[in-house]
């Protein structure tokens, strides 16, 4: 099925405030399936060899390698990742810990070191200098092989990464990078402490593709504090002139109570629930009329770009990263809070930076949390990641895949399915499911449909769909 001729960028319908109100609730990303709230605590390294040794059975498949840089100089205040703002943190000693991990995971997989893609994310990986960068390069090349059509990418800030830096990238053969953005207003930078110009911006984007990174991405947040209708248009507006390959439009999650950095805003003018909806149907629709596409719920790409391609041929993919032309089935995860996925495992390590460091001295590994999937948990991520990334199930394909019918093990979900049905998101036939133009914004509601573990227990914190 050719997702592009189905939903052209020119057909899909306007994404009303009222409808984004009517769909908008907690829900997951579905970067995995069960999500990571569901894994089990304590959940140690003799897990995770178990994981190791059942993935170096495949020597055939290749990898997907992530790397957590913890550190940041100073943590804004919509941050909700891991993040350690440490202006002084010891880069060199996190990188013996990064080294001993990384030779540990390898010593098990000895036929099976194929890399098809490399993420390094953060915090600010850029807090690296040009020294360390190239240190943890080669102590990754040094255990895996990684392939010359690998998609080799990096996060980090427009303001704070130097020429120098991105020079280094490029030499050492990364080719995709992720500017954070957020918005180009310059009250709401000072509001939230992350403070670049826009001639800052379209500096680091203009030499990036002069050294010629490719599907360079920028990420957007609304919601924030002081952010206005008219401003966060003007914002876009820069943007789509600056002409990224693509973006990331994410909404802002006022959580205080988990991340306790965020009270620094609490007394800050933030939008309502109705101009949010507004904020992101603005943001939607002048990037739909600019010629973007749009890939799921919040990002968007260029026609020609990767992103956009893969998906209206049916071949995108989704893992920890987001978004990837690149089928690396299983995921190893590096650092601090780093999350590994191996076939139908799930592991992750410390957070804490500190407890991480004497884990690996300790044992190598710093494996603390994960889960061991059942076969229904299987099936139901399999249905998940076909609706994220193609929009389309086959059911014929599940019966091979599983040797069971579709609609014999998904009728309890046809009561929704069908509502989902009547409001024109989607259609249900004997061929499959087919998320339609207007429901490809609501891809993440459509998948809770799968989810028996929102079904059972709905209490866990999750991002609003919206």
């Amino acid at each position: 099925m050719d997702v592009a001729e189905s939903t052209p960028a020119d057909s899909l319908p306007e994404i009303t405030p009222a409808l984004l109100k009517k769909y908008d609730r907690p829900g997951p990303r579905y970067t995995s399936y069960p999500t990571a709230p569901k894994w089990h605590d304590g959940v140690g390294p003799d897990f995770y060899r178990q994981a190791l040794a059942a993935a170096a059975t495949q020597p055939e498949r290749p990898l997907s390698l992530y790397v957590h840089i913890p550190f940041c100089k100073s943590r804004c205040a919509y941050c909700g990742c891991n993040v350690v703002a440490d202006a002084t943190a010891d880069m060199d000693a996190y990188l013996d810990c990064l080294e001993k991990e990384i030779q540990a995971v390898a010593s098990l997989l000895p036929e099976r070191r194929t890399v098809a893609q490399c993420h390094w994310g953060g915090g600010t990986p850029t807090f690296m200098n040009v020294r360390q960068m190239t240190r943890l390069f080669e102590a990754l090349t040094t255990s895996f092989s990684v392939l010359p059509t690998a998609e080799i990418a990096i996060e980090t800030n427009p303001a704070s990464a130097t020429a120098e830096q991105l020079q280094c990238l490029r030499g050492l053969g990364f080719n995709r990078i992720s500017f954070g953005v957020q918005d180009l207003d310059p009250k709401v930078q000072q509001a939230v402490g992350r403070c670049q110009t826009q001639a800052q911006t379209q500096e680091a984007l203009s030499l990036c593709r002069e050294l010629g990174f490719q599907g360079i991405n920028m990420d957007l947040i609304y919601g924030l504090p002081l952010q206005t209708e008219s401003g966060w248009r003007r914002t876009i507006d820069a943007i789509i002139a600056m002409r990224p390959d693509r973006l990331a439009v994410y909404s802002y999650a006022h959580l205080p109570q988990r991340f306790a950095h965020q009270k620094n805003v609490d007394a800050l003018q933030r939008p309502d629930v109705a101009e949010k909806y507004a904020l992101f149907a603005a943001a939607r629709k002048q990037l739909m009329d600019a010629g973007y596409h749009a890939i799921g719920m919040d990002h968007f790409a260029l026609p020609d770009d990767e992103l956009a391609v893969a998906l209206g041929k049916g071949v995108l993919h989704r893992n920890f990263m987001g978004y990837t032309v690149q089928h690396a089935p299983d995921q190893l995860g590096f650092g601090a809070s780093a999350i590994g996925e191996l076939d139908d495992y799930y592991v992750q390590n410390e957070r804490d930076p500190a407890a991480y460091g004497f884990a690996i001295t300790q044992y190598g590994y710093a494996t603390t949390r994960g889960m061991h999937l059942s076969r229904d948990d299987i099936m139901r991520r399999w249905v998940i990641r076909r609706l994220m990334c193609t929009f389309f199930v086959d059911k014929a394909l599940f019966q091979e895949l599983f040797d069971l019918p579709f609609d014999t093990c998904f009728k309890d979900e046809q009561r929704l399915l069908e509502y989902y049905a009547q409001e024109g998101l989607l259609t249900i036939d004997e061929q499959g499911l087919c998320i339609m133009p207007l429901g490809s914004a609501f891809v993440r509601n459509i998948c809770m449909a799968f989810d028996v573990y929102m079904q059972r227990d709905d209490t866990t914190m999750f991002s609003r769909t919206i």
